[in-house]
């Protein structure tokens, strides 16, 4: 009986080894899944951590696991928007306001994750003047030339809240859409009275051409801002929701590190020529307030829509609940 036990229990010893080396032969041929490709769509302004994964992929954990990106830089959001709608983009940074007035007109986009708000314990985007211009308040921008960065925008919804709030009317100033880059350049050439400027390119104008600021965009909406969040198409974030959460977990990560090492986050974007201004000045600019979790405001969202319905920006209106998506922020 005991001879019997042991020769069995050597054949189960046996059976578990071969089993194993099945197992490694048949693992051993199998490739592993290639990282999901995200095309990124991003801007040129209050983006940081979202450069920062461009630039220094390493900051995170799942960069070359789960995802990898291919970012293709617009020069606004509209731009953006109008790609991620095409299909030629699957995740765009831009205009909080900017995707729930799309989604009012039907373009649906699901809001799944903040970079950063207009609030008053940060920065707040700001409309600039020459500093011999003739112009010192909003008042006195009847008849003026004023540059935002495109239209149904948030920075065309903070020039008609500002109007409004002194009585004049959007078709009291003409409107005309700029590049961010190229707005002090506009301001120079007095091609433009007034320039609207977010980070860095407000600080580069204070430095170089001694711009003065009129109203920023707390004059007319009186209350914290979602400003630049990703958005991207159901049925690719549900398609690649993997990939997606992977790469939400490292701009966490990278959001961290800016907001803890804001001196060395900021010398590597330039290093990288991710940022082109005077170092000096964006090494120590006044940032914009960031909320270290990623999670969208949606009290603030809705606040935001009515807003824009009130200031005659948006007419249609939709519960902003359903154009955010907290299901891929990491936990």
């Amino acid at each position: 009986m005991n001879i019997f036990r042991r020769h069995a229990w050597h054949l189960k010893i046996v059976t578990v080894a071969c089993a194993a080396v099945l197992v490694n032969l048949a693992t051993a041929g199998t490739p592993r899944a290639e990282p999901t490709t995200i095309r990124l769509g991003y801007g040129g302004a209050a983006e940081e951590p979202v450069w920062l994964m461009i630039v220094k992929p390493e900051l995170g954990k799942n960069y070359g696991k789960t995802y990898k990106l291919d970012a293709t830089r617009f020069i606004s959001s509209d731009k953006r928007a109008q790609a991620l709608e095409a299909g030629a983009i699957d995740l765009a940074s831009g205009s909080a306001n900017g995707v729930i007035f799309a989604a009012a007109e039907g373009a649906v986009s699901k809001i799944i994750a903040s970079i950063s708000r207009e609030s008053t314990r940060g920065f707040a985007t700001s409309f600039y003047a020459l500093p011999d211009s003739s112009i010192k308040t909003v008042t006195d921008l009847k008849g003026k030339v004023v540059a935002i960065n495109g239209f149904s925008t948030s920075g065309e919804l903070w020039l008609r809240a500002a109007l409004e709030k002194v009585g004049l009317k959007e078709q009291d100033v003409t409107i005309t859409p700029v590049a961010f880059p190229a707005m002090q350049d506009a301001l120079v050439a007095k091609k433009v009275d007034v320039a609207e400027l977010p980070q860095p390119f407000a600080i580069l104008a204070e430095k170089q051409i001694n711009a003065r600021k009129i109203f920023d965009s707390k004059f007319g909406v009186p209350f914290d801002e979602e400003l630049i969040v990703l958005a991207g198409k159901d049925q690719f974030l549900k398609k690649n929701a993997e990939a997606v959460r992977g790469f939400l977990a490292d701009v966490r990560d990278a959001t961290r590190y800016y907001l803890d090492n804001p001196h060395e986050a900021r010398q590597a974007l330039i290093d990288a020529k991710m940022v082109r201004v005077v170092p000096e000045a964006y090494l120590n600019m006044k940032d914009y307030y960031r909320d270290p979790s990623l999670k969208p405001d949606i009290d603030s969202l809705a606040k935001m829509q009515a807003f824009q319905i009130k200031a005659g920006f948006q007419k249609n209106a939709i519960d902003v609940k359903t154009v955010v998506d907290l299901s891929y922020l990491p936990k």
